[in-house]
């Protein structure tokens, strides 16, 4: 994670760009939501959608503008539910784009930063759209297919999807307290101890409402001989089973819930005591991963191997074209930016 501490926002976005800016936000007006057309991929357009200049901005279904703290440029987001937009609209009203405007969205390269100048996120925008989530990094892929790991980075995120604006989306974020010995492979996603790491998968129900799917580790020694609280209760066994152990009594258990309840609040669908590693004397979850994943495990090996860069292409591609008969309409030339 690139984050910088700042006494100041930098200020970079020209005045008369703030101006477009403020009159986006003016005119624009959540669209209304079709959801089968969402599902579907289809662009929809009304007479709320906003427009810059009285030229409508081609937004997809779900998607909202949503101006920055400062009100001098605006982002979109994609919000096929009102708690999401909810979410993301407080975000935005705490942070500002430092950055490039384009028809008085962000775009380009750049930087989020607190409104309270405490904070920055190196990340990039198009039109509006962050296409490198601020909170991770990927990383590359190598030439023999298997994912490096950069030790300055601890989170890996990925996509898959046509584009960043649909409800068949998913996302998988990967974080490893440490650096693996050998290739990222599935059994690294969790550690041999009871640590910080974890697996997330961020997808959308056909509601629109976004879900989400975890997988970590914990040590429950604190509950052997003390009674269980009721969210471990059905999974009695197996922590009696991790109780017994001698070494380290951890547990790899799955979540799943709704990404706007709080981690604890998501119910427990999966949990077995990790073995243990009778070399090292530790518990060893790595074993229990696939098995922790079900469905999931095969796309994720595939992200692994192969990364997102193909899907990544296409949804930003998607993005690009959508833009198209826009640019070809003004006379200012776009800012050509690598936002790879």
């Amino acid at each position: 994670m690139n984050i910088f501490w700042f006494r100041q926002t930098l200020a970079r976005i020209p005045v008369t760009l703030a101006v477009l800016a403020a009159a986006l936000v003016a005119s624009a007006q959540p669209a209304p939501l079709d959801l089968e057309s969402a599902a579907a991929g289809i662009e929809t357009a009304s007479e709320e959608t906003p427009n810059y200049l009285g030229l409508r901005l081609p937004l997809r279904a779900g998607e909202r503008v949503v101006p920055t703290a400062s009100g001098e440029c605006s982002v979109i987001v994609f919000a096929p539910s009102e708690e999401r937009y909810e979410r993301f609209a407080a975000y935005w009203r705490a942070a500002n784009w430092d950055g490039y405007c384009r028809f008085g969205l962000a775009h380009g390269k750049g930087w989020i930063s607190g409104a309270d100048g405490n904070w920055s996120v190196e990340t990039a925008m198009l039109y509006g759209l962050e296409v490198n989530p601020a909170e991770t990094i990927t990383t590359e892929v190598g030439q023999d297919g298997a994912i490096s790991w950069d030790p300055s980075t601890d989170t890996l995120n990925f996509f898959v999807g046509e584009a960043f604006s649909d409800l068949n989306a998913r996302r998988y974020v990967i974080q490893l307290e440490r650096e693996p010995a050998s290739e990222l492979e599935i059994g690294d996603l969790v550690s041999a101890w009871y640590g910080t790491d974890y697996l997330e998968k961020h997808s959308f129900d056909e509601e629109g409402r976004e879900r989400t799917m975890s997988v970590s580790v914990w040590n429950v020694d604190t509950y052997c001989g003390l009674g269980l609280p009721p969210e471990f209760k059905p999974y009695q066994k197996e922590v009696k089973k991790a109780c017994k152990k001698t070494g380290d009594k951890l547990v790899l258990f799955r979540r799943e819930g709704f990404e706007i309840d709080p981690w604890a609040s998501r119910p427990i669908t999966w949990l077995k005591s990790c073995p243990v590693n009778k070399t090292r004397g530790t518990s060893d979850c790595g074993k229990l991963v696939q098995e922790a994943l079900g469905k999931d495990a095969s796309e994720i090996e595939k992200l692994l191997t192969e990364g997102d860069a193909a899907a990544r292409a296409a949804a930003k591609g998607e993005i690009l074209d959508r833009y198209a008969e826009l640019e070809s309409t003004v006379e200012e030339p776009l800012l050509v930016e690598d936002f790879d």
